[in-house]
């Protein structure tokens, strides 16, 4: 393999530094032996590394794959997911936050209205819950009122899991398609 080549597989092996060493190592190892097998059948070295294109984007096509495949199981490994789609593109810098924030906000909100309900109900008088300019809703109904909007709520939270899921599973799956082609 050719100085040129080599390079190309320091900036793949580079690129890929957030994951385990040994997830690196494999991903190297078989883009060598793709680029070895293409030689081996007669292609310059030059066409094959400009099919496989930017290593940096090579990189993050093992690395999507990579955590799709791995379930995150801390709040770290949510966090890390979240901004590495964050930036997979301009769309996803919108699209990620904003599901995300109205999941977890929403679904924090349903938990939240639900106790400001059982605990309306119980007395506590600090609790208001106005339904429009002047008019509350009288303490026996809390604990219903309560649970209709959160359940509103909740279904929004819901919803926006669920598609900031399949969003992030597309992604994944046009970084599969990727290296797949590049690969071949």
């Amino acid at each position: 393999m050719s100085p040129l080549g080599r390079a190309y597989l320091d900036k793949l092996y580079d690129s890929l530094r957030t994951l385990p060493e040994e997830e690196r190592i494999d991903a190297v190892r078989e883009i060598e032996s793709h680029i070895v097998d293409g030689i081996r059948n007669g292609q310059a070295e030059g066409a094959i590394l400009a099919k496989l294109g930017d290593p940096k984007k090579l990189a993050k096509a093992y690395r999507s794959t990579y955590m799709m495949q791995k379930k995150p199981r801390t709040f770290k490994e949510i966090l890390n997911m979240a901004g590495f789609y964050c930036t997979a593109g301009l769309l996803s810098v919108i699209v990620v936050p904003v599901l995300g924030s109205i999941a977890y906000g929403f679904g924090f909100s349903a938990i939240l209205i639900c106790l400001a309900g059982v605990l309306r109900s119980f007395g506590v008088t600090w609790i208001n819950m106005d339904i429009g300019p002047g008019y509350t809703v009288p303490i026996e109904w809390s604990i219903p009122y309560a649970i209709v909007l959160s359940t509103i709520i909740g279904g929004i939270a819901y919803f926006s899991w669920k598609y900031l899921k399949r969003y992030l599973n597309f992604l994944s799956e046009r970084y599969r398609n990727m290296l797949e082609a590049r690969i071949g």
